[in-house]
């Protein structure tokens, strides 16, 4: 429970950021009910520096879920904002062009509906109702849905998140549900997926699990009987907490705030035991007895996250030979070392070989989460590196899988194929910088790397990967506007933009699709309102072929045509400061920001030459 003194400085708090810093103090899983609406009115009160939109629609009484929502997100230094809907209104409130929902304009419209009001009927009297009118129903449900997401698609730009329904602890026939022509279990099950596969290639549309989530949490203890009855609240207070807390992987990812390396200490955190101590034979993980089976799951656990994207390295205090003779001799580990992109095994300090993986990976060190067994390590890198966020592993390893599985900080809306490659792709990174410190010079090195680019449109099946350059590249960002799927899809349909997105090969393999150039034709002005490159495309002259591309496709032979461009100063992306003078554009305005101007004539509008790269069709 937050103490008196807590209750003070909060208080006291006049922003946003300064309620963040205060609970940077405060264990989120301590908070008492009650904490949860001191906080919320607290974060209410303060000057908004910045924050997300949420719309809630029910036919059910919600409060106080949005609070919840909006102290978990505060505790993930993520400004809410909420709009709550009337009950058993959500149709008409997103009909109404001069609603209150719509003049909230949501970042995020939530649908959270239940059966007890969309279809009493069902609910009432299961076992009486034939077959073909359970499918109706369900079809009624699900047609009742779409029609809503599909009108909320068009007429607002939020995302929308659909919670599914909760499927009964106890069927109406007991035990001898299952033995039904099509029983009460099988039809809920038909719903929930039925209702996955709707939305299942809309790329604006997502499923909230409730189901899943009270599973989790003890169905029973997630509904509250007497305040359904009293005001048609279904969920219990204690279990809004953990629906919060669910709800922050969806925000996460939504504003492209997902972790993308795991660092991992070795000694009694990948294996049981110490390699200088204990000797590869006294090692433990794999099958035979608990401790090594509870290691073996935390590396399924690990492995599992590198298939959905996100990077692997090693920072461990040990001496490397010994390290690495565990993963030759125990083959039968699931990780191995080829799954990590860096590693870093020395006696040096862990903040330090952190900065080492960020920089070999060419990634911020924001984007790293850390994981070791040893609390006076974790204490000193996040002294160190406050940015870096860093979990100390429990006494039991038995508990280690059920950690990662609790971090909110690695979710992905969609895993493309970049995603699925990135380990492959980090790690023939690495042969190109072996290559480039043999051969020594640059201009040999670019020549020996034989890159070939595809420049196109972007079609329909890009726009989740442009979605994902917009939410997270942040080094090769001339701009970084951050774009919602719903202006990435404006942009797509409207005939004034265009999306150029850039994918690159050469002979250690293919990097994907890497970058792109939003450029937004205005009159006489063709504005690059976004130019953006991966940063393992960095450095080898990509960024220049795709401005070459916009130049000869877009402004030669126009010349009434002028091409604006603009440079807004971040923490991170100064690596493109001097892009656009570098490109032969010319430098027009600089505030006192930072913040630059240029502009290019058609005539001016020559190529800089990158002989090394191939364009293919």
């Amino acid at each position: 429970m937050l103490d008196a003194d807590l209750k003070s400085q909060l208080r006291e708090a006049q922003t946003q950021t300064d309620i963040f810093k205060i609970l940077k103090q405060v264990n989120s899983t301590d908070l008492s009910s009650s904490d949860y609406f001191f906080i919320s009115r607290t974060l209410n009160k303060t000057n908004v520096e910045s924050s997300l939109k949420i719309a809630y629609f029910s036919n059910y009484t919600i409060a106080p879920l949005p609070s919840f929502i909006e102290v978990q997100s505060a505790f993930h230094t993520i400004g809410v904002r909420s709009y709550v809907g009337e009950y058993n209104q959500h149709y008409q409130e997103i009909l109404n062009p001069t609603s209150s929902a719509l003049s909230f304009k949501p970042d995020i419209a939530f649908l959270l509906l239940s059966l007890h009001e969309l279809c009493p009927t069902l609910l009432n009297s299961f076992t009486s109702l034939t077959d073909q009118h359970k499918l109706d129903q369900k079809n009624v449900i699900l047609e009742h849905i779409v029609d809503w997401v599909n009108l909320t698609v068009e007429k607002t730009n939020a995302t929308v998140f659909v919670s599914n329904f909760l499927q009964p602890t106890f069927p109406s026939l007991g035990i001898a549900d299952s033995q039904q022509g099509y029983s009460e279990n099988e039809f809920y099950i038909e719903l929930n997926l039925a209702l996955q596969k709707k939305f299942r290639e809309n790329p604006r549309v997502y499923i909230f699990d409730i189901d899943k989530l009270a599973a989790r949490y003890g169905k029973e203890g997630a509904i509250n009987p007497k305040m359904f009855f009293m005001a048609k609240v279904i969920w219990h207070e204690k279990f809004l907490p953990t629906i919060a807390q669910e709800f922050i992987r969806y925000i996460t990812s939504f504003l492209g705030q997902t972790k993308k390396c795991l660092v991992l200490d070795l000694d009694n955190t990948l294996w049981g035991g110490v390699i200088g101590e204990d000797g590869i034979d006294g090692l433990k993980v794999g099958t035979g007895d608990p401790v090594s089976e509870a290691y073996l799951a935390f590396q399924y656990k690990i492995a599992a996250l590198k298939n959905r994207g996100v990077i692997l390295g090693i920072c461990s205090k040990n001496n490397q030979a010994d390290a690495l003779e565990v993963f030759d001799k125990k083959v039968d580990m699931p990780l191995k070392l080829t799954d990590f992109s860096a590693s870093e095994i020395n006696w040096e300090p862990k903040y330090i070989n952190i900065k080492n993986i960020a920089k070999k990976l060419n990634i911020g060190t924001e984007s790293i989460l850390f994981i070791d067994d040893n609390p006076v390590e974790c204490s000193l890198v996040s002294q160190a590196l406050p940015e870096v966020t860093t979990v100390q592993l429990p006494a039991d390893p038995a508990l280690y899988a059920t950690i990662l599985d609790n971090i909110l900080v690695f979710e992905k809306f969609n895993v493309l194929s970049d995603d699925r490659n990135k380990a492959q792709q980090y790690s023939q990174n690495e042969q190109r910088q072996e290559e480039k410190e043999r051969i020594g010079d640059l201009n040999t090195y670019l020549h020996s790397l034989e890159t070939k680019i595809k420049i196109r449109l972007a079609t329909d099946q890009d726009l989740p990967r442009v979605h994902q350059l917009f939410s997270k590249t942040n080094q090769f960002n001339l701009t970084t506007i951050r774009y919602s799927m719903s202006d990435i899809e404006d942009f797509h349909k409207n005939e004034q933009d265009s999306i150029i997105v850039i994918s690159v090969q050469d002979k250690f393999g293919d990097l994907g699709t890497v970058g792109l150039c939003l450029l937004k034709n205005q009159e006489h002005q063709l504005v690059i309102d976004s130019f953006i490159l991966s940063c393992r495309a960095m450095g080898r002259g990509v960024e220049t072929a795709l401005l070459n591309y916009v130049k000869r496709e877009y402004l030669s032979g126009h010349p009434s045509l002028k091409l604006i461009g603009s440079y807004i100063p971040t923490n991170k992306n100064m690596p493109t400061k001097d892009f656009f003078e570098a490109q032969g554009l010319t430098l027009i305005t600089e505030n006192s920001s930072g913040e630059r101007y240029y502009e290019m004539l058609s005539d001016d509008a020559l190529e800089i030459p990158c002989p090394w790269i191939n364009v293919i069709d």
